[in-house]
């Protein structure tokens, strides 16, 4: 099977992040090809030696359209029709543990479009993270992208393209699939967030980037924590270390497990504890109710 990856990662800094090497050197053992695809900006030597030695290829685009916009990129320079597989994967989770599960179950499971998780919020949709694309669906995927072009509202990004890929490739009768579906439940929000701990519990080898830098809004965190989420990064930590057994986890999460000041820790837990009273005693009513 001749597959290419391509991952879209930015970061500000001058090196690439430990989490960002450690997942595209596991993603280059389930692709023939893998292609890092990051802002405009000189790449460091120490990076180069790391890509180059892991056979990777990587592609410096001008930063907009977010993630899509990258991968919108990429297949208009890349001879996308000659793969069978092609993944679209970003840097927003944090890859803890292997990947050979998902990928045993996407080789005995063929779907056209799949991933690891999808969604019922807004409409049914594969979740955008990380997306397998297999033969079938490549000419109408890339014809999706050409039609579409790049936005640079986030909004119109997910209705149109994480949201509105999917519902088109659905409608063309393609077949999709997701290793941990949530397709017949409520809805109660995004499942690797609301559903982290159940699904790290599960198997899931990643857990997204802002649980554990806590890179919310007061308001996000506030909606999260009545619904019931756990705001402390360490519990995840804890979760995932008891998980895989793994004694040196916490190198893994490095420089993410973000510390506030003094006055931004006060405000953090301030706000989690009203919302999380606020989220107990709505529940209570509905069960009153």
């Amino acid at each position: 099977m001749k597959s290419v990856c391509f991952f879209s990662s930015y970061y500000k800094d001058d090196s690439m992040p430990n989490y960002v090497r450690r997942y595209l050197k596991e993603l280059s053992r389930h692709f023939s090809e893998l292609v890092l695809l990051t802002n405009e900006k000189p790449i460091s030597s120490a990076d180069t030696d790391f890509l180059q030695s892991n056979h990777i290829t990587w592609r410096l685009y001008k930063n907009e359209g977010y993630d899509f916009g990258m991968w919108h990129k990429a297949f208009a320079e890349f001879d996308v029709d000659k793969y069978d597989r092609i993944g679209l994967v970003n840097d927003s989770c944090i890859l803890f543990a292997s990947l050979d599960r998902f990928f045993t179950w996407a080789d005995e499971h063929p779907s056209d479009y799949c991933g690891f998780t999808d969604n019922n919020a807004r409409g049914y949709h594969i979740q955008s993270y990380f997306l397998i694309i297999n033969k079938n669906a490549i000419p109408q995927m890339k014809k999706y992208f050409s039609e579409h072009g790049i936005f640079g509202n986030q909004k119109d990004i997910i209705e149109i393209y994480e949201i509105g890929l999917s519902r088109c490739l659905m409608n063309a009768g393609m077949k999709t699939d997701a290793f941990y579906s949530f397709k017949d439940k409520v809805s109660t929000g995004d499942p690797t967030i609301i559903k982290a701990k159940e699904l790290i519990e599960k198997g899931f080898p990643l857990i997204k980037r802002r649980i554990l830098a806590r890179n919310y809004g007061d308001a996000d965190y506030g909606h999260l924590v009545a619904s019931g989420f756990d705001a402390n990064p360490w519990n995840y930590i804890r979760l995932i270390k008891k998980v895989t057994r793994d004694s040196d986890t916490e190198k893994i999460f490095e420089g993410i497990a973000v510390k506030k000041s003094f006055l931004g820790e006060w405000k953090f837990r301030v706000i989690c504890t009203a919302a999380g009273i606020y989220g107990r005693l709505k529940r209570i009513n509905n069960c009153a109710g």
